[in-house]
């Protein structure tokens, strides 16, 4: 599969070079005929962090290293094979090592909904491409929250899946006790489609019941807490049992653990980058901080997530657990770029404060428009649940969003901006 460069004048396919190049959200388009299959009629991008055979991942670095891959990785095959038509690589953060979008080389992707506010990380191309049309889903990674943390940013839906569900083989590593492969669409009906291409004959049961996280929406901006209470309510008219359960203990016995082992491990994995200096500053010193965890501490932080989650009773009461991807409304672009006056430190935490549990716990988790906020930017709340219940998790995004826009709204700025394009 042949890839080129996002120079609209230079390429076949206008309509999609143009729009990508004046969103910043590829750094390579590639024509791919779909074929027949399960996933025919349905285009995907990648984000650029997948071995394509003939083509080294650039993992939002500018300086590639190692050979180029001899194979596509696992996913790419099975999507191409189920007949999606891959059309692009996504921009992306890079190493996937950051929540807010920020990419100081290629620059950050523009949001459609507004270019002043983030477009949220680490599948920041990803999330950007599909809200803006441009196709149909996309793939993208979770470490921390990297598909849920744009799917906000961007209003769009996202699947974050069980651990081990959608195979890692050919994908860069970043945290691999936490990295997990996953998919942003417009809505869950495209992305019913394409779990059922990792989860085989298995079928979807019913959610009956499920924890509101009150303690984690009331102290969220009174924007995001309405709209995810008035989602909760739509929830309860159709007859479901939700009931109030506290979860802020356990994201804060949680956070610690993810913490330590995301930063050693992502050291472990890349800190012979920062040999050569070309490593942007920010980047730099997080790999420098991981390398400075002590062996055992990393061990103890595994271990202590592991006994969390097999303490974890939640899951014996309910069938999934409600609550919103981030506390804040999206925050604007200076607020996350390190060399701005108006940075913010504990903004650029705050976008993975929701987020992070769930993957330290092994947890599945589906992410969807559920509301806007005071600025005009869209509110996304997450169902999460126990591992393996994906298909549930998904069938009941649908449910909500057969009776809802919220998902299909056309971003605010995205005409403005290919005009000023073009």
């Amino acid at each position: 599969m042949l890839a080129t460069p996002l120079r609209a004048a230079e390429t076949p396919s206008l309509a999609l070079a143009g729009r990508a190049a004046a969103l910043r959200c590829l750094v390579e388009r590639c024509d791919a005929p779909g074929r027949s299959g399960p996933l025919a009629g349905l285009s995907y991008v990648a984000k650029d962090l997948l071995d394509v055979a003939g083509r080294r991942p650039g993992c939002g670095l500018t300086a590639g290293a190692g050979g180029v891959p001899q194979r596509d990785a696992a996913v790419l095959s099975m999507l191409d094979m189920a007949g999606a038509a891959r059309c692009g690589y996504a921009q992306m953060t890079p190493l996937a090592f950051e929540p807010s979008g920020g990419n100081a080389a290629y620059g950050r992707p523009l949001n459609p909904w507004n270019p002043a506010r983030i477009c949220g990380g680490s599948s920041s191309g990803s999330a950007v491409a599909v809200a803006a049309g441009l196709t149909d889903f996309a793939i993208g990674s979770d470490t921390a929250g990297s598909l849920r943390i744009p799917a906000q940013c961007c209003g769009v839906t996202a699947w974050k899946p069980t651990p081990g569900l959608v195979p890692l083989a050919g994908a860069m590593a970043l945290s691999p006790s936490l990295d997990v492969l996953g998919f942003l669409a417009r809505g869950a009906r495209t992305l019913e489609r394409v779990a059922a291409l990792f989860t085989g004959s298995k079928s979807a049961q019913p959610i009956a019941t499920i924890a509101v996280a009150n303690d984690l929406i009331a102290p969220s901006d009174p924007t995001i807490a309405r709209a995810v209470e008035n989602l909760a309510t739509r929830l309860k008219v159709g007859g479901r049992r939700l009931t109030p359960e506290p979860l802020a203990a356990l994201l804060k016995a949680c956070d610690g653990p993810v913490l330590d082992v995301l930063q050693a491990e992502s050291a472990a994995e890349h800190g012979w980058r920062l040999a050569d200096g070309t490593l942007e500053p920010t980047l730099a010193a997080r790999l420098r901080k991981g390398l400075a965890i002590p062996p055992e501490q990393a061990i103890e932080a595994r271990a202590r997530l592991k006994a969390i989650a097999g303490a974890l009773s939640l899951f014996r009461q309910h069938d999934a657990i409600l609550l919103p991807v981030m506390p804040i409304v999206t925050p604007e672009v200076a607020a996350c770029e390190p060399g701005s006056p108006a940075f913010s430190g504990r903004t650029l935490y705050a976008l993975s404060a929701y987020t992070r549990f769930v993957n330290g716990l092994g947890l599945a988790a589906v992410a969807l428009p559920c509301g806007f906020d005071e600025n005009g930017m869209p509110i996304v709340a997450q169902l999460v649940g126990p591992a393996g219940s994906d298909l549930s998790l998904l069938a009941l995004a649908a449910e909500i969003q057969r009776d809802s826009d919220w998902h299909a709204v056309r971003p605010a700025a995205l005409d403005s901006l290919l005009e000023a394009s073009s």
